[in-house]
């Protein structure tokens, strides 16, 4: 009989393979373009842990990478190719600081959890649509998450342009929202946010929700074959939608986390694209939890690594990009090979 941990290991045994490969192979290149491979290396995978400051950075960029995995986890798991990502976390971030701006006079105990609210919901309503569209007339997912994420930028372009924009400041930047609604530090890392906090537990009560509730069970079968599981008496296409509107939720609570513990502001280009590599986080997990954790800390460490390899030696931290296509490359075929021999 299989256990929780012997399932666990079966999960990342396909992932970690394909990191080593790819980190093997990246090694390599590294060698060819400069005399220091090993310290551009350390500094690629280690130097987030030189110091406090470095570690905090580490834990910051982690936060929403793991919030959007765990969408895109909850998504896939229904059966829908969720790539609004970037959409829902714009439509998070920019909703919560309008919320933030308007009720500035109110008190914090009442203005945070409104916002944080406020930036879930939006994010929500931006993953409900592609989810009815879905179940209700048949319209391809990847169409409507992609064409959302367009309307939605523009639409935060234009709200950091013209209605929230702030005039003392360059760029297309909102105001401050008020300090007195920014997300704690963590103990003993004084510029990290408790928002990574937030996301570890998440993390864990989505595995919860996902394997160990019927709802979970139920979302599962609707993501394997919609139609069976309705005639079994599953309310699949509800449990499809429901999905989706958590997927848009985690995604914008990732964007209300970001303005309220590290931006304090909306910045129309705040995001190096998020949505993406939560995505490809999500799916080198092979939509698992707990191993979307895992690999949103890695392509964290990776993400911010590679300044630092950059600033000591004359490797760009462009190569980052091109061992996060391979490793793509690698789980797509190994992904692949399972499917067949299943």
């Amino acid at each position: 009989m299989a256990t929780p941990l012997s399932n666990f290991l079966r999960v990342i045994r396909a992932p970690l393979a394909a990191i080593l490969l790819t980190l093997a192979l990246g090694f390599l290149l590294v060698a060819s373009i400069t005399d220091e491979p090993v310290r551009a290396y350390r500094d690629l995978l280690l130097a987030n842990f030189d110091s406090l400051g470095n570690f905090a950075l580490f834990l910051n960029r982690a936060t929403p990478l793991t919030l959007i995995a765990l969408g895109v986890v909850f998504s896939f798991r229904a059966g829908i190719f969720n790539v609004g990502g970037e959409g829902q976390l714009y439509a998070g971030a920019v909703t919560t600081t309008v919320v933030a701006i308007a009720g500035a006079s109110l008190p914090a105990f009442v203005l945070m959890p409104l916002a944080i609210i406020a930036g879930f919901l939006a994010g929500a309503v931006v993953g409900w649509i592609p989810g009815v569209l879905k179940v209700r007339l048949a319209v391809d997912e990847v169409v409507t998450t992609l064409m959302l994420n367009i309307i939605i930028l523009l639409i935060t372009s234009w709200l950091a342009n013209q209605v929230i924009r702030d005039t003392t400041a360059y760029g297309a930047v909102s105001w401050m929202v008020p300090n007195s609604i920014w997300l704690p530090p963590l103990p003993f890392v004084p510029r990290a946010t408790s928002g990574f906090l937030v996301a570890a537990v998440l993390a864990v009560i989505s595995w919860i929700v996902l394997f160990r509730t019927q709802w979970g069970a139920e979302v599962r079968a609707a993501g394997t074959n919609l139609r069976f599981a309705e005639a079994t008496g599953v309310p699949a296409a509800r449990r499809v939608i429901s999905a989706m509107v958590i997927a848009g939720g985690l995604a914008g609570l990732a964007g209300a986390l970001y303005v309220l513990g590290v931006g304090h502001r909306f910045e129309q280009n705040f995001s190096p694209s998020y949505g993406l590599v939560g995505l490809t986080c999500a799916l080198l997990a092979r939509v698992h939890p707990i191993g979307s954790l895992a690999t949103a800390l890695f392509y964290a460490a990776m993400l911010n690594g590679a300044a630092y390899m950059q600033i000591s030696t004359d490797v760009p931290r462009s190569l980052v990009n091109l061992l996060t296509g391979l490793l793509v490359l690698l789980m797509t075929a190994r992904l692949r090979r399972a499917a067949q021999a299943a």
